[in-house]
């Protein structure tokens, strides 16, 4: 096998491995995908306590102590009601 026909084994090769890497990649999406599908937007867009209890797994009185911060979102026209996407990221930018 001389150089030339080396070099396009080779490139075929890494061209096989991008294809297997991009497929993992995309696999992976897609799994996060059907998960976020499965647990975040199986909730309605607007949240009560009783989602926020099941979101979290706390009990009611650590809710309470949780929607009562500051930074935790919040809708202002409806009391005791909370918007599903924002509360999904206060939790993503709030977890250790």
């Amino acid at each position: 096998m001389n150089i030339k026909e080396q070099i396009q084994k080779i490139d075929s090769l890494e061209f096989e491995l991008f294809q297997q890497k991009l497929e993992l990649v995309i696999e992976k999406a897609y799994l996060k995908g059907v998960q976020d599908g499965q647990t975040k937007y199986n909730y309605p867009p607007v949240l009560t306590k009783k989602d926020l209890t099941e979101i979290f797994q706390a009990s009611s009185s650590t809710i309470d102590r949780t929607v009562a911060r500051k930074d935790f979102p919040k809708l202002t026209t409806l009391a005791g009601k909370y918007p599903r996407d924002e509360v999904f990221e206060w939790i993503k930018n709030n977890s250790i």
